[in-house]
């Protein structure tokens, strides 16, 4: 797998204070497993609020983010303590599809953004939107 994804992935959208750490968990093939397994519960603890855009267990149904989808129609990386999901390179729609049935947690990386799954509970993910530059309004 492309390491510059995850390097991309941690300094963008992770909090400063937790990127070391991550970077380390998600670059070690004997770490990764739970470097990506901490986004099931503690998502919110490691992304970075300033890159938030929506957040919400429906996202995929919110009108905001479908055009979010149509207008950023390309390939994207899955990252996922899933093995069968884990690197997955696939149209963005489809990322989204994949990560909805996935039973963990899935990051789905794209060129300016991501959108974090955590580990499906009572009532769904929690679903995050994230940009390089928060932009809010636009879709």
């Amino acid at each position: 797998m492309d390491k510059s994804i995850e390097a991309y992935f941690v300094e963008t959208f992770i909090r400063k204070n937790r990127r070391d750490r991550i970077m380390l968990e998600l670059t070690n093939p004997r770490k990764r497993y739970d470097g990506l397994d901490r986004f099931c519960h503690q998502a919110a603890d490691l992304l970075d609020p300033e890159k938030v855009v929506m957040k919400a267990n429906n996202l995929e149904n919110l009108p905001g983010f479908v055009m979010f989808m149509k207008t950023h129609d390309e390939t994207c990386t899955i990252l996922s303590p899933n093995g069968n999901v884990d690197g997955q390179k696939l149209p963005f729609m489809e990322a989204v599809r994949q990560a909805i049935l996935c039973q963990d947690a899935a990051i789905i990386v794209g060129n300016g953004f991501a959108v974090v799954f955590t580990e499906p509970m009572k009532g769904g993910h929690d679903k995050y939107l994230l940009t390089e530059t928060k932009k809010k309004g636009t879709w």
